[in-house]
């Protein structure tokens, strides 16, 4: 009698027989029955990946008007990978016609192609004519595809390219240095403004079909689909039409103004001009369009706000008057003369009123933006001192706002001018850094949030642009919240002294007299600096309401003359704009 492992091995033996049958019987029925069928498909057909990008994500501005979005446009695409030499020949001449490209531009775009087994995009964003025409010859063109994809638009086009920045196809080293986060060759990604800055938030997951295309290329079949993720939102301090106001009020001229919160320090218009189409990027940028605004003279591709560093001129009083007013050196009845002319050792230094300004206090020499007497005000200062309160307020380092290439600008001092220029720090130094001229260098940015420093009383926030990150569901990914820099230690008199100062430059027949409102209370101090390439700029920073500040800003005119000719009047325009809108607003909340 068989023993109970004998009966096991002849059962496994049994079965492993059995399934070596199956198998050769699906072989046999592979190998003859269906092998033509098999045959045809292997010598005929291919798997082809069809990408369906993923819509970048909305960007809004704080009251939730669009400033970028995606819409669908056409792009004729060419799939070269499988087909037959004749047919690939055959199908580029006749496209070449139809979409009015020369054939040896196809084929340098078929061997620089650097997405391989991909379709290789010949012309993009075409219109429904020439859509149709592809369409209707669509079983003659081996390997043409009709692909809709999300194109990038910008509905208010220049205005708020400083903010929002273009897109463009990713470069080598961009790839590299983001690598694992599901980016590829040949992807459009931010390359300037919030569209860098927040790309990974904004790119979404991009999907597709997975179909059988013949070997003309001819779509026979779909293997699967995979629905593409859109991106997520973003919603920003920007207030749509306080940035057009700005934007306007510039009229073409060559300048930047900062508008932001006081008290928290959201940006609610960041512009800078000239500026360029951020639309132009949407499409890929030949080179001769992109040598062209690279190298433009009026340089449309810097944000001015961020990037442009200038002497601030008198706008910088208010920093050399907090240094005497903290250090005790001044109070607000120091007197000093002013008769038009500064002689110091073998230099002569002159108040921009010739026939000088008399005798005046500090409150008068803010008031009428006196150089002679913050000469000698700066000379009792001292240089360190004064340095040590701009420092203090921001200047000479970057403010973190969320946008790159953020430039520091320059706050010179002592061991400055040893190490860079070797030479010793001179009386005549400490003069023009005491109205903000000389070295310095300060960004539109810097100056309001100086102003907007003033303002709140001595609290230094981080300006920023975006409030909130949302999911496309609406879900709350990211929000952001005010973040105090440093708050500057301030006696409550010296301040309200300040700013009561500051208040007389706007509504005291003070320079900055065209900056008034009716109804509001401006205060604020002009800028005048002095260009060695050219006429003076222009200069304005103010804030309002004087008692309870809602808004503060920082207006700069490239080669705009007198800040309170130029400047002051375009601060006007803003507080204006923004205090009418905030009225229309509480009107239209209490109906």
């Amino acid at each position: 009698m068989p023993s109970e492992f004998q009966k096991r091995l002849s059962l496994v033996t049994i079965l492993i027989c059995l399934f070596f049958l199956i198998l050769l019987g699906r072989l046999w029925i592979l190998e003859v029955i269906q092998g033509e069928r098999y045959l045809s498909l292997a010598q005929n057909n291919s798997i082809r990946l069809l990408l369906s990008c993923a819509p970048r994500g909305i960007i809004y501005d704080r009251s939730g008007r669009v400033l970028a979005k995606s819409r669908p446009s056409f792009s004729v695409t060419l799939y070269p990978w499988n087909l037959a030499h004749e047919d690939l020949t055959r199908t580029i001449r006749a496209l070449s016609s139809i979409i009015k490209v020369e054939e040896e531009k196809i084929y340098q775009s078929i061997r620089e192609c650097n997405r391989p087994f991909l379709s290789i995009p010949l012309k993009e964003d075409v219109d429904l004519s020439l859509a149709t025409k592809i369409l209707e010859r669509k079983l003659s063109l081996a390997g043409v595809d009709l692909e809709v994809q999300p194109l990038r638009h910008y509905p208010d086009g220049e205005p708020l390219a400083p903010v929002l920045g273009h897109l463009g196809e990713i470069a080598k080293d961009q790839l590299l240095a983001l690598r694992g986060k599901g980016y590829r060759l040949g992807d459009r990604i931010g390359q300037d403004g919030l569209e860098r800055v927040y790309d990974q938030y904004l790119k979404g997951e991009d999907g597709g079909w997975q179909i059988r295309v013949n070997s003309r290329g001819q779509r026979v079949g779909v293997m699967g689909y995979k629905e593409p993720l859109a991106g997520n939102d973003l919603i920003l301090t920007i207030d749509k039409e306080l940035q057009k106001v700005a934007w306007d009020s510039l009229g073409g001229r060559a300048g930047a103004i900062v508008v932001l919160d006081p008290n928290n320090g959201e940006i609610l218009s960041l512009v800078s001009s000239p500026a360029y189409n951020p639309n132009l990027f949407a499409r890929p940028l030949s080179q001769k369009e992109w040598l062209s605004l690279k190298k433009d003279p009026s340089h449309p591709l810097t944000n001015r706000s961020i990037q442009g560093q200038y002497p601030p001129g008198s706008a910088f009083k208010v920093i050399t008057a907090l240094a005497a007013l903290e250090r005790g050196i001044a109070s607000g009845n120091k007197r000093f003369s002013c008769p038009g002319t500064f002689p110091l050792k073998d230099r002569v230094f002159r108040c921009w009123r010739e026939k000088g300004h008399g005798t005046l206090n500090l409150r008068e020499a803010i008031i009428h933006s006196c150089d002679i007497y913050f000469y000698q005000l700066g000379l009792e200062t001292g240089v360190d001192n004064i340095v040590d309160f701009a420092q203090r307020f921001g200047l000479g380092k970057a403010s973190g706002i969320d946008l790159l290439k953020e430039e520091k600008g320059l706050l010179p001092h002592r061991r400055w001018r040893e190490d860079s220029l070797a030479r010793k720090w001179f009386e005549g130094d400490t003069v023009n850094l005491s109205i903000g001229q000389g070295y310095l260098l300060v960004t539109p940015l810097q100056m309001a949030n100086l102003i907007a420093a003033i303002a709140n009383g001595g609290r230094l926030y981080r300006p920023y642009l975006v409030k909130r990150i949302l999911s496309p569901e609406g879900e709350v990914i990211k929000e952001a919240k005010p973040s105090l820099l440093k708050e500057v230690e301030l006696a409550k008199g010296n301040l309200n002294f300040l700013r009561e100062s500051l208040f007389g430059v706007v509504n005291e027949l003070g320079t900055g007299w065209r900056a008034r409102v009716e109804g509001i209370k401006v205060a604020g101090k002009t800028g005048t600096a002095q260009n060695p390439l050219g006429k003076d700029h222009a200069w304005f920073i103010g804030f309002a309401p004087y008692q309870r500040p809602e808004i503060a800003l920082a207006v700069l005119i490239e080669h705009g003359g007198m800040g309170g000719e130029a400047a002051a009047p375009v601060a006007g325009k803003i507080f204006e704009a923004y205090f009418a809108g905030k009225r229309e607003s509480e009107q239209q909340s209490n109906q």
